[in-house]
C-alpha cells in the first residue's frame, strides 16, 4: 500500500524543543492517543514511533481501523529541518517577500514532469535545495529572486502549506484527518502557532 501522513510543526523554531516534546508525549499518552512504548510503526529504519492508543479515535473523530497497518504510528522530531522538503517540486508556490511573484512562475506541470524545462528554469528549482541544507545547519540561506533581483533569507519566502521551517514536528503516519478540537488542544500544549502539512508517499 502507499502511505499518507500528516505533519504538524511549530510555525517557527521554538526554544527548548525537547521540553515541548516531553509535554506533548505526556499529554498524548495521558489521553491515550498514543501508546507508552516506542515501536517500529513509522516509515523509518533509524527511529521508532508511538502506535495509536486506546482513545486515538478521539483525535480523528471516527474509527478508520488504522491499527491494521504496520505503519500507523506517531513520529516526533526535534531537530532543525525543512519539514517535507522531499515533496518539494516546481509546482510548490514560492513567493518572493519583496515582489510577491512566484519563483517558479511559468513552469508548467507538463514541462516539469516531462523534463521539458529550460536550463534556467531547472536552475531556479535545483538551487533551492542547497539553501534548505544551509538553513538546517544554521548557515546563511538566501535566494535571489529571478523577478526583482532582491536577495532574501529563504525562510522569509511565502511558501504554500507543503513545507515548514521548524525544529519541532509530529508526523501522524496513515492517520486520517485530525479533528479541529484535537489540533486546538495540541496547539495549546505546544504553546505557539502550528502548521499542518498533508502528504502522500
Amino acid at each position: 500500500m502507499s502511505d499518507n501522513y500528516i505533519i504538524i510543526t511549530t510555525a517557527r523554531e521554538i526554544e527548548k524543543p525537547e521540553e515541548v516534546k516531553d509535554k506533548v508525549i505526556q499529554w498524548m499518552q495521558s489521553n491515550e492517543f498514543i501508546e507508552t512504548e516506542l515501536t517500529n510503526c513509522i516509515m523509518s529504519t533509524k527511529n521508532k514511533g508511538y502506535k495509536p492508543g486506546k482513545k486515538h479515535i478521539d483525535a480523528i473523530g471516527y474509527d478508520e481501523d488504522i491499527l491494521k497497518w504496520t505503519v500507523c504510528g506517531v513520529e516526533i522530531r526535534t531537530e532543525r529541518e525543512v519539514f517535507n522538503a522531499g515533496a518539494f517540486t516546481a509546482m510548490t508556490k514560492m513567493e518572493c517577500p519583496n515582489c510577491a511573484r512566484n519563483r517558479f512562475e511559468g513552469i508548467t506541470p507538463q514541462d516539469f514532469f516531462t523534463d521539458n524545462c529550460t536550463k534556467e528554469q531547472l536552475k531556479l528549482f535545483h538551487s533551492v535545495f542547497p539553501e534548505f541544507d544551509n538553513w538546517t545547519i544554521h548557515e546563511n540561506a538566501t535566494l535571489t529572486c529571478p523577478h526583482c533581483g532582491r536577495i532574501t533569507n529563504i525562510e522569509e519566502y511565502k511558501i504554500d502549506n507543503s513545507l515548514s521551517f521548524s525544529n519541532f514536528g509530529l508526523t501522524f503516519w496513515n492517520w486520517p484527518d485530525l479533528t479541529n478540537h484535537f489540533l486546538e488542544q495540541l496547539k495549546s500544549v505546544v504553546g505557539t502557532e502550528i502548521n499542518r502539512i498533508n502528504g502522500h508517499l
